[in-house]
């Protein structure tokens, strides 16, 4: 570390991101550009990352190791930076409270998708020494089940 910021690979160590990640959410607006020691911008000085970066990318970090998407990350970056620590803002337990409710939701779906491999699992659904084909396999399911809605057929990864 130098005396007057982190550099970018010293960044990524002490935040716990990739150098990678941190050139993304610099891309993406989460993060401001860096300042550049040794030149400018556009002829390759260093990256160099204050403590309120570094601040910054740690907020991140934490946030993303809590499962937060970037939309939300970034509306909670935008409240401290409108009124300091998100921590004791309404907006702040709403955001987290929405969280905790999708977090519910996939539990739910989980365990119904545990309950439906143990039934494939069990003794019961073994073949018998008949053959199938892909009109008669139950592998998976009954063969004569609907497929389910698009919707419905996976959980929403993407926020």
């Amino acid at each position: 570390m130098d005396v007057r910021g982190y550099k970018i690979g010293d960044a990524a160590e002490a935040s716990g991101l990739t150098v990678k990640t941190i050139h993304y959410y610099e891309q993406i607006g989460l993060i401001p550009r860096a300042q550049r020691r040794n030149s400018g911008a556009h002829t390759g000085g260093n990256r160099m990352y204050s403590e309120a970066d570094m601040g910054r990318l740690r907020f991140i970090y934490h946030a993303r190791l809590l499962g937060l998407g970037l939309p939300d990350i970034r509306k909670l970056l935008a409240l401290a930076d409108g009124q300091g620590c998100p921590g004791g803002q309404p907006e702040y337990e709403q955001v987290l409270r929405r969280h905790l409710d999708d977090i519910d939701d996939r539990i739910r779906h989980l365990l119904g998708l545990r309950g439906t491999i143990e039934v494939l699992l069990s003794p019961e659904r073994r073949p018998k020494g008949e053959a199938c084909s892909w009109s008669t396999c139950e592998c998976m399911g009954a063969a004569d089940s609907p497929s389910p809605p698009a919707d419905q057929s996976s959980v929403n990864r993407s926020k």
